[in-house]
């Protein structure tokens, strides 16, 4: 019975980590029209998209931090396998759930940090100021989010079966 109920708070886990990674894709299209707008606008001799600039460096934080519980999730990410191929299999599985503990213990503590930041944020009302104004507690929200359900795909490694190294790290070249 727990590791049914473990089993379907991991699913809905990924399928919260799944829907952020779509948001994540359309803001990848939203950047690509926000350039290209900018670009066709001071090619053709209008005035520039100055709003452009802050909104594509807004994409890019919020597309990093929503698509990385995904990547995570999918042993997407980058990870190395040469210390663990010279271990004997003992040593191997030792290895791998200190990682997985490293892993999450890193992703809490970064995610405490940007939730604080956040709480500061909202109490405050404090915004980032540039071509317009964004409340700050939108800034630190993907942040937030990104290593808190991060930190929860690693540890569904740790307490499941499931081990980041099922698979040859070349199959996913491209992901």
């Amino acid at each position: 019975m727990r590791m049914e109920r473990m089993t379907t708070f991991f699913d809905i886990v990924g399928r919260v980590s799944w829907l952020l990674a779509v948001v994540a894709k359309l803001l990848i299209g939203l950047l690509i029209l926000f350039v290209v707008s900018d670009v066709v606008a001071r090619n053709l001799g209008m005035r520039a998209l100055t709003w452009a600039i802050s909104a594509s460096e807004y994409s890019l934080l919020y597309l990093t931090f929503l698509s990385m519980p995904w990547l995570v999730r999918n042993k997407g990410h980058v990870f190395v396998v040469f210390l663990r191929g010279l271990l004997p299999p003992a040593g191997r599985a030792l290895l791998e759930k200190l990682m997985y503990i490293a892993c999450i213990v890193l992703c809490l503590y970064l995610g405490w940090i940007a939730a604080t930041s956040l709480s500061v944020a909202v109490a405050k009302g404090t915004y980032e100021t540039r071509t317009f104004d964004m409340p700050k507690w939108a800034v630190f929200l993907p942040i937030m989010l990104g290593f808190g359900l991060s930190a929860l795909e690693w540890l569904r490694f740790l307490l499941t079966p499931v081990s980041m190294y099922d698979i040859n790290p070349t199959e996913m070249e491209g992901m």
